[in-house]
C-alpha cells in the first residue's frame, strides 16, 4: 500500500510525480528516510563516496543529491512532519555542501595546471563565497536563486608552471563553480546563481580581492548595497574575521544614521509604487503584506539601530523580529503577527514552487493548481486559503506602513521635522521617536509641546 506522504506529495506537486515516475527506484528511498530530516552529514556522505572521477560525474552526483533532498524535505513539509525552519534550513545546507564540494574539485583541478594561488608572503589563498540575501541568512527557498559574491584575501599568483595572477585563478575558479550549479543538464539543476549583487553588478569583476571590496564600500557603496550586505555570510575559505571588519562598519553604523532615513523613505516608496502595480497583487512575495514587506521592516531596524545594538546583527528574519521585541523596539503582539504572517507566507511560496519546481511566487490562475494549492496548505478549497491569508497581508500592510509612518510629502526633509513642528499624529511621532532612538518617546513630546506652548505666547507678546 502506498506511504500516505508519497500520495500526498503526488497530489500536491508536479514535479514530484514526474521525478518518481521517470525514476521509481526513488520511491523506496523516500519510504525508507520520510522519518526524518535529510542532514548536512548525510548529504555530505552522499557526495563523498565514491569519489567523483571528473567534471561529469561530480555535476550529476550534485544534481542526484539535490533530487534526493527535494522529495524527502517537500514528503515532509506536505505531511506535516517538517516545520518551516526543517526545510530553509535543508535548503541552505544542501547549497552550502554542493558549493564547498565544486569548489574543491574544480580549485584542485585548476591548482593542477596553473599551481597554488598564493599572496605575497607566499601564503595560501582560497576563493571566499560569500551568501547573501535568504542563502546568507539560512533562510533559503525550495526552489530559488542563490546570490553568490566571489572574493580572495590577498593579491599574488600561482606557484605552477604556467602561473597566474590570483585575481584570473579566482575568476575562473569563480565561473567553473557557477558552471557546477547552475547548468540544466538531464538531472536537472542545483541552483540557479545570481552575482548581480557584486560591486558594479554585471559589469564588475566577476571574483575580486578585499581591498578591492573595501574601497568599492568605502568610496561608492549605495544605500540600498547597506541593505544588500545585512545577510552577508562567508561560506567557504578563510580570513572571514576580516572580510566581515570590512564588511560590518558599511551596514551597520556606529552613530545613529539621520541621512539613511531618508533613503530608507526612499525604499519604502519604490516598494510601495511597485506594489500599486495590478500584477503585484497576486505576488506572495513582493506584493502587498508579503514577504518583502516583512524582510523590509525588520532590516530598516538593523540599519538604523544595529550599530548600538549587536543582537540585531544577526541574520534570519524571525531571530530579528524577536530581538526587535525584546529590545523594546517592536510590541509583543506585532512581533507575533509578523511572525506568523511570515511563517504562512513562506509555507504559500514553498507550495507555489512545489507544484513544478518553478521559481515562483505567484498565485496560480487555473483552477487544477488553486486546488493543489489549498490541499497542500491544508484548506477546503481556495476561497478559504485566500481569506487566511489576505487576513495576514492585511496586519503585514499595517505594521509596515507604520514604520514609515513619515510624511511623504517632502522627501528633503528632516525625518523629525514633522516632531519638532507637530505636524504629525500622536502615533506616528511616538513611532518616529522610538525609530530614532529615543528611549522615552513620552518625555520627549512633552518637552517639544512645552517649548512649543512657550515659543507661541512668546510670539504673542511681541
Amino acid at each position: 500500500m502506498p506511504h500516505p506522504a508519497v500520495e500526498r506529495l503526488v497530489r500536491c506537486s508536479r514535479f514530484g510525480r514526474r521525478l518518481l515516475e521517470a525514476q521509481p527506484n526513488l520511491t523506496g528511498q523516500l519510504v525508507d528516510n520520510i522519518d526524518r530530516a535529510y542532514s548536512r552529514d548525510e548529504m555530505l556522505d552522499f557526495l563523498s563516496a565514491p569519489a567523483c572521477e571528473d567534471e561529469s560525474a561530480l555535476h550529476q552526483r550534485l544534481r542526484q543529491l539535490r533530487q534526493r533532498v527535494w522529495l524527502i524535505t517537500t514528503a515532509r513539509d506536505l505531511a506535516g512532519t517538517a516545520d518551516l525552519a526543517e526545510v530553509t534550513t535543508a535548503y541552505s545546507a544542501l547549497a552550502e555542501v554542493c558549493l564547498t564540494a565544486a569548489l574543491a574539485f574544480h580549485h584542485a583541478a585548476l591548482a593542477e595546471r596553473h599551481g597554488e594561488p598564493r599572496d605575497e608572503a607566499g601564503q595560501t589563498q582560497q576563493l571566499v563565497v560569500v551568501g547573501m540575501g535568504k542563502l546568507g541568512g539560512g533562510e533559503l527557498n525550495v526552489s530559488s536563486d542563490i546570490d553568490l559574491i566571489y572574493l580572495y584575501p590577498e593579491e599574488g599568483n600561482t606557484d605552477g608552471a604556467k602561473p597566474l595572477t590570483n585575481h584570473e585563478f579566482f575568476i575562473r575558479l569563480g565561473r567553473k563553480l557557477t558552471a557546477a550549479l547552475s547548468e540544466n543538464t538531464a538531472d536537472g539543476y542545483v541552483f540557479r546563481v545570481d552575482l548581480r549583487l557584486r560591486p558594479w553588478g554585471d559589469s564588475g569583476p566577476f571574483a575580486m580581492g578585499f581591498a578591492m571590496l573595501e574601497d568599492y564600500l568605502v568610496a561608492q557603496g549605495r544605500p540600498w548595497e547597506r541593505y544588500a550586505w545585512i545577510k552577508a555570510r562567508p561560506l567557504t575559505g578563510t580570513h572571514h574575521d576580516d572580510l566581515m571588519q570590512i564588511v560590518r562598519p558599511f551596514v551597520f553604523r556606529k552613530y545613529l544614521d539621520f541621512d539613511s532615513f531618508a533613503a530608507i523613505r526612499d525604499l519604502h516608496v519604490q516598494i510601495r509604487r511597485e506594489v500599486a502595480r495590478r500584477e503585484m497583487a497576486h505576488n506572495v512575495k513582493l506584493g502587498p503584506g508579503g514577504i518583502r514587506e516583512i524582510e523590509f521592516t525588520a532590516q530598516v531596524f538593523q540599519l538604523i539601530r544595529g550599530g548600538q545594538i549587536a543582537a540585531l546583527r544577526q541574520r534570519p528574519t524571525l531571530g530579528i523580529l524577536a530581538e526587535l521585541a525584546t529590545s523594546g523596539l517592536m510590541t509583543a503582539d506585532a512581533r507575533q503577527e509578523l511572525a506568523a504572517a511570515y511563517d504562512f507566507l513562506r509555507r504559500v511560496e514553498h507550495r507555489l514552487q512545489y507544484l513544478d519546481d518553478a521559481q515562483t511566487q505567484l498565485l496560480p490562475d487555473d483552477v487544477e493548481s488553486q486546488a493543489m494549492l489549498a490541499e497542500a496548505m491544508g484548506f477546503a478549497d481556495y476561497a478559504a486559503l485566500i481569506a487566511a491569508l489576505d487576513q495576514h497581508r492585511h496586519k503585514v500592510t499595517r505594521h509596515f506602513e507604520q514604520v514609515f509612518a513619515a510624511p511623504q510629502t517632502d522627501q528633503n526633509s528632516h525625518p523629525l521635522a514633522a516632531v519638532c513642528c507637530g505636524t504629525a499624529d500622536a502615533a506616528t511621532t511616538h513611532a518616529l521617536l522610538e525609530n530614532a532612538g529615543y528611549s522615552d518617546p513620552d518625555k520627549v513630546l512633552a518637552t517639544l509641546d512645552s517649548l512649543r506652548q512657550h515659543t507661541a505666547r512668546l510670539a504673542e507678546s511681541t
